[in-house]
């Protein structure tokens, strides 16, 4: 789920605004888009896989959000259209017990500029991402659309392996980690090898949910740089405070693939999925909301984070 606020218009407006709301591209893919009054208030795309019972789940988002009117979008192939004319069928119907349904269209990319086509009277119309004044203002904010969800999974992937190095002293790490990220810089392989060697002590990993006190963008840069580098539990914590760090940025869908790769990691690993993890992805399944989800910087006090593990975390006052 992703958080954009923003008041549109016109269905060609909503439909080209999805890459931007969404941070990516999506393809072969349901989109629901939900309005309190005219106002955008979240994007949530899911696969077009068992759409009845995903779109149950949505039903109780729905109604804990407040939601008074949906728009669903299926982002389908040409010769998948007829299917995904019935699926849209299923979703508005189960997606009505709770909301209004106010328009269900079919668009077969949104790559590109295209013709959509409003699924209940059939007319057609053109729709154009690349000219979405959501797109404009969303890259003019430094905001990446990617152009697809693997592009997104890239930031996550394998690289070069480097080990825990054998001895690392936990406050001296985090406050490394703080100075790196206050300075947008990224980690070296000594940090990292020092940081998969402690983060896997809970009152460590705790600790850097701090991180974002100084800056938030470049502490998830961090996160998802140490997380490339490690493996096994070290990996799994590193993905999970990254998607954390994505979901309280508003980006649903960056979250989401960072937490199919903590999970991935844990069954590879054959390790059990870490409560903290299972935690954040009850969070985001259940849409809570940026604001809701970033109080987790602020329950780590730095009192609590001094007495646990010796760093010093106060933050910084002109970092977000």
């Amino acid at each position: 789920m992703t958080q954009p606020r923003i008041t549109l218009t016109s269905a060609a407006q909503v439909i080209a605004a999805i890459p931007a709301a969404l941070r990516h591209v999506p393809t072969e893919s349901i989109v629901v888009l939900a309005f309190t009054g005219k106002t955008l208030t979240f994007a949530a795309r899911f696969d077009r896989v068992d759409v009845a019972a995903q779109a149950h789940k949505m039903t109780d988002v729905l109604r804990r959000h407040g939601i008074e009117s949906v728009v669903i979008v299926t982002i389908a192939d040409r010769p998948g259209k007829k299917a995904a004319a019935v699926e849209n069928l299923v979703i508005a119907g189960i997606l009505a017990t709770a909301v209004e349904v106010i328009g269900t269209y079919w668009v077969p990319t949104l790559a590109e500029p295209v013709t959509a086509q409003d699924l209940d009277t059939l007319d057609t119309f053109d729709v154009d991402p690349i000219a979405s004044e959501l797109a404009a203002s969303t890259v003019e904010a430094g905001t990446v659309i990617e152009g697809s969800r693997t592009a997104i999974g890239n930031r996550y992937a394998h690289a070069e392996e480097i080990h825990p190095a054998e001895h690392a002293d936990a406050a001296q790490v985090l406050e490394e980690l703080a100075a790196v990220v206050y300075a947008d810089e990224l980690p070296d392989s000594g940090l990292i090898a020092r940081t998969a060697a402690v983060i896997t002590a809970l009152p460590v990993r705790d600790a850097m949910f701090r991180l974002p006190l100084y800056g938030s963008t470049s502490a998830h840069t961090v996160m998802a740089t140490i997380a490339r580098h490690t493996r096994a539990e070290a990996r799994i914590q590193a993905l999970s405070i990254a998607g954390w760090l994505c979901h309280r940025a508003g980006d649903g869908a960056a979250a989401n693939i960072a937490y199919d790769a903590a999970e991935d990691e844990a069954t590879s690993a054959g390790i059990a999925t870490p409560q903290m993890l299972r935690l954040l992805r009850q969070a985001l399944d259940v849409a809570m909301s940026p604001t809701e989800i970033r109080t987790l910087d602020v329950d780590v006090d730095a009192e609590t984070v001094r007495a646990t593990t010796g760093a010093h975390l106060p933050g910084a006052p002109d970092r977000d």
